[in-house]
Formats: structure tokens, C-alpha cells, sequence
């Protein structure tokens, strides 16, 4: 009697473009609307920053975690948005490109960051006199 070899299932999409064989858990699809764990290891300098960070911000690390991911894709994202690369925002005035777009400026020692609309970032503290009421 001889035994025919069990097929291995079909792989996803994603693991037969890629060369290397992934190690570790598959990958679930996100659900929209739902918080879901991510676990990475950082050098303790990174820990450190993130936890004085998070005390000062009155954050969880997690959501400090998050906030610092999401500042380092906002450049990122903000290009995706307005279809142009540096280069092509090199050629025009990139203020006016960013106030016309909604985008609140965001001075720092290392630069004027811009955040997009809607960003739960910071506020200038400025009240209207006919808020002051």
C-alpha cells in the first residue's frame, strides 16, 4: 500500500511573490475599527525615550508607541495624499502648498513639521477674543 504525500496548502499571495520563507505566525487580516497588538523589540536607549515620553505626555507606552510610529509615517503619508515627491515639492512653494491643503505648521528645533488635517496634535493655545467669552 503505498501513502500519497499530503500537498502542502496554497500560499497566500503575498509568501509566493516573496523569495524568503516567512518564519512565525501567519499574518490576520486587520479588522476595521478594532486596536490590534503589534511586538517588536527595541535597543533599551528606545525603551527609555518612549517611557519618558509616554510620563510626560500622560500617554500608556503602547499609545506613545503608536503616537511615535504614526509622527514617523505622516511625511510619508502626507506625499501619498498629495500625489508628489520631494523633488516635485522641491519646484514649488511648499507652504502654500501645506496651509492650502489644510496642514497646521508645527515649529521645532529641528524644522517646522506639518500636520495634516485633522491631527489630534497641538494647539497653538491662541483664543479668539470672541472665544473669550
Amino acid at each position: 500500500m503505498t501513502r500519497k504525500k499530503k500537498e502542502p496548502p496554497a500560499k497566500p499571495e503575498w509568501a509566493r511573490t516573496s523569495g524568503a520563507k516567512r518564519i512565525g505566525r501567519p499574518v490576520k487580516p486587520v479588522q476595521e475599527g478594532t486596536r490590534v497588538s503589534l511586538g517588536l523589540k527595541v535597543r533599551p536607549e528606545v525603551k527609555a525615550r518612549i517611557d519618558t515620553a509616554a510620563r510626560n505626555s500622560g500617554r500608556t507606552q503602547s499609545q506613545e508607541a503608536e503616537h511615535l510610529i504614526e509622527m514617523a509615517l505622516a511625511p510619508i503619508t502626507m506625499l501619498e495624499r498629495m500625489q508628489q515627491t520631494f523633488t516635485e515639492i522641491e519646484r514649488g512653494n511648499v507652504e502654500a502648498t501645506f496651509r492650502r491643503l489644510g496642514y497646521m505648521p508645527l515649529r521645532t528645533p529641528h524644522g517646522t513639521a506639518w500636520l495634516p488635517p485633522g491631527h489630534p496634535g497641538l494647539r497653538s493655545g491662541f483664543i479668539a477674543p470672541e472665544e473669550d467669552k
